[in-house]
């Protein structure tokens, strides 16, 4: 089963860390040889460091045209970081390997099941007034 870690990132709770306490959370030798056994053992398939948020651009397709924003509408302080997807074979082993990352003892770190395009089984789904 595959799950993806999905960390959020919100700059005050970094506050008053020292730049080596935020180094040690966002990467440092500690985390570096997790992810080398994480991967060697083949429960990590990914990890994925997102930009800023002031470098996004969102789309959405209004009367078949797409429109395109050059900045994400934030509500709140919090934003996706980054993520990482794993493989292995439960939610339980996926919450163990979030909490050993240092990064989740000042941030939550979100875990979902990822599904399949044959789970959703889009080929044949029927939708409404079909």
């Amino acid at each position: 089963m595959k799950y993806l870690l999905l960390i959020h990132n919100n700059p005050q709770a970094l506050e008053g860390l020292s730049d080596e306490e935020r180094f040690q959370l966002i990467g440092g030798e500690r985390l570096a040889t997790r992810i080398e056994e994480l991967q060697r053992d083949g429960e990590l398939i990914n990890v994925l460091a997102l930009a800023d948020p002031s470098s996004s651009r969102t789309v959405q397709r209004r009367d078949g045209a797409p429109v395109v924003s050059d900045r994400p509408f934030l509500e709140t302080k919090e934003f996706l970081a980054g993520a990482l997807l794993l493989d292995c074979p439960t939610m339980e082993r996926a919450v163990e390997i979030a909490a050993e990352l240092p990064y989740a003892a000042v941030q939550r770190i979100e875990i979902r099941p990822t599904r399949t395009l044959e789970d959703l089984d889009l080929a044949t789904a029927v939708g409404p007034g079909r």
